[in-house]
């Protein structure tokens, strides 16, 4: 896409496209099914270093969560391009960007998206879906030029947009994460992970 605007039109563009998705598409759901995918890549991962020998949880889970990062720059990348197209009142109910299960599904999959959702909350309470559609929006547009004053930008950084955007809230998640799996190791050096430590810790307070 090759386009010219100027500063007026990037700002009457975005609120546009800002404004009808979040009117007519389930951007906090899609969030949670996000951050379900992400968590459960992360657990995954962490399964995966335990298993390679890595026994220190915060260092273990601090891997994790930075290599879940990257996948969720993948997860939005890919739900950017469902948001290329206008819905209106008048369509179906169900959004195509999420997908539909049915059957008895998998525990682990539940649990994820469980967390995912307690995420997407939190993420939304300081204005995440707003900022998801801003790269969204960077995405649909790529390659359009925009003439500021003095110099023209082109649009499509979404990668740069995103690491700015989320960064602080995926530093606080790191730190609690880490911080909570040092003190459960702490209190349990014999433990792996969060099902043992609290099996040792209040399990054996249970038993007395």
């Amino acid at each position: 896409m090759s386009d010219h605007w100027d500063l007026a039109r990037y700002l009457r563009e975005k609120r546009s496209f800002m404004e009808t998705r979040q009117r007519f598409r389930m951007v906090s759901v899609h969030a949670g099914l996000m951050f379900g995918v992400t968590w459960a890549a992360g657990w995954g991962l962490s399964a995966l270093l335990l298993r390679a020998g890595l026994v220190n949880m915060a260092l273990r889970y601090a891997l994790a969560f930075a290599l879940s990062y990257i996948v969720f720059f993948v997860c939005v990348r890919v739900w950017a391009d469902f948001m290329r197209r206008e819905r209106s009142s008048g369509e179906n109910f169900v959004d195509p960007g999420v997908p539909v299960f049915d059957g008895e599904g998998c525990f682990v999959v539940l649990i994820a998206f469980a967390a995912g959702m307690v995420l997407a909350v939190i993420f939304a309470s300081i204005g995440g879906p707003a900022m998801l559609l801003e790269v969204a929006f960077e995405v649909v547009f790529a390659g359009t030029l925009i003439k500021r004053i003095g110099k023209v930008q082109m649009m499509g950084d979404w990668a740069r947009l995103l690491w700015l955007k989320t960064l602080p809230f995926a530093a606080c998640v790191l730190l609690v994460l880490v911080a909570c799996a040092a003190w459960l190791q702490h209190r349990a050096p014999q433990a792996n992970t969060v099902v043992q430590a609290y099996q040792q810790i209040w399990g054996h307070a249970k038993a007395r």
